[in-house]
């Protein structure tokens, strides 16, 4: 996003919120928003800050702005229990033989919470609660972290992905 559509932004909440920004604080603000926000479609951060000036009385923070693109962006994910029910579903129908066409069909969420617990697993288990309560546990985990993550500017998320990788090469014998 360009400078001057963080001035836009500004403005238009300005309009809504009585004194905001400090005026001496308008230039820092800016550059704030200017960085944290770089990685953002305009038409997706208008649409983010007239949702969240809709909901609250207060000015917005980057991490609120953030938080109404990411429920802007995300895709309808199911919920930890439509999610079990995918799975049962398509055991069923292919029984655990077919592992390859059902893991096909499963949404991306859901197909890595059964590859981490396994998809024969599943299926032979002769304790569906308790396989049920794992299950919804993991996803409801990687679900928050993946939404977590959302929120973070694509330069965080590339830097965070550099240091993993440097943090692995590390513990390489030989490096």
């Amino acid at each position: 996003m360009k400078r001057a559509d963080i001035i836009k932004l500004i403005t238009l909440c300005s309009v809504n919120y009585r004194n905001w920004p400090e005026p001496d604080k308008t230039e820092a603000l800016i550059s704030l928003w200017e960085t944290m926000l770089s990685d953002v479609d305009f038409q997706v951060a208008l649409l983010a800050v007239k949702k969240y000036m809709s909901e609250s009385v207060y000015p917005p923070t980057i991490a609120d702005i953030r938080e109404r693109i990411a429920e802007i962006s995300a895709p309808d994910r199911k919920t930890a229990i439509e999610a079990w029910g995918e799975v049962t579903s398509l055991i069923r129908k292919y029984g655990s033989y077919r592992e390859a066409e059902a893991m096909s069909e499963m949404s991306e969420l859901t197909r890595r919470v059964v590859e981490h617990i396994g998809y024969r697993y599943l299926c032979m288990s002769e304790n569906e609660m308790a396989d049920r309560a794992h299950f919804m546990k993991a996803y409801e985990n990687l679900a928050e972290r993946e939404r977590k993550e959302s929120l973070i500017p694509l330069e965080g998320r590339k830097l965070m992905q550099q240091l993993k990788m440097e943090n692995v090469l590390k513990r390489l014998p030989g490096a």
